[in-house]
Order: structure tokens, then sequence, then C-alpha cells
């Protein structure tokens, strides 16, 4: 089976339910690590890891984030890609929390890119 047929077989089989409450939005959502955690059950089955990195590709005039979500076979990786801007007039947010949560967003939109997961429940 190729890596191509091993990221198909993840991405059609996958299920990861919106779990988490935004209150402050009124709206449910999944995170990077929802994502993870469905994933896991496909790693050894298929032979396959996941992971995640991060670079800053840009800083002015803000930092510019690029995630990278890569499944690799241990010969192949198939990557997918996330920008996202930080920002840092954000209120009400300490500098680390202001690149933790742009981390978390371009997490998951790389993972989501990766395995073909839409906005639906």
């Amino acid at each position: 089976m190729t890596l191509n047929d091993k990221l198909a077989t993840i991405q059609t089989k996958f299920k990861s339910k919106k779990s988490r409450y935004n209150s402050f939005g009124k709206y449910y959502f999944r995170s990077a690590e929802d994502i993870l955690e469905a994933t896991k059950p496909f790693l050894l089955e298929l032979g396959v890891t996941v992971t995640v990195s991060e670079q800053i590709v840009s800083a002015d005039p803000f930092p510019i984030m690029e995630t990278s979500a890569i499944i690799s076979d241990g010969e192949n990786t198939i990557t997918a890609t996330a920008m996202v801007g930080i920002d840092l007039d954000q209120k009400g947010m300490q500098m680390p929390q202001k690149f933790g949560s742009a981390s978390s967003y371009g997490k998951k939109y790389a993972l989501g890119n990766l395995f073909l997961i839409d906005d639906t429940q």
C-alpha cells in the first residue's frame, strides 16, 4: 500500500467530533489535540507517523507562522500547511499566549488540510 493509499484510508475513515465548547462565541469546535488523538488508531495499523512543525516565515508587519502537518511511512512524506498571522496587539493576552493561540490554530488547520476535515459535525 502506498503512502497515498494510507492517507486516503485515514481521510475516508477519520472521525473527530467537535467536543469542545467556546462559551464566548457559543460554538463547538475540535482542537488539534482532538484531531491527533483521532489519528492514533491508524498509526500502527497503517505503519505511518504524523508530525507537526512550525516556523516563523515573516515578521513584518506582524509575525506569520507556517505550520506543516506531515504524514510519513518512513520512506515518503506528504505535507499540508497552514499560515497564521500573530496579532501582537491582541488585548488581554500575554506574548506567550498570543503565539500559543496562533500555534494551536495553525496546527488545527494544517491537520485539517492533511486529513480533509471539513467544518461540519
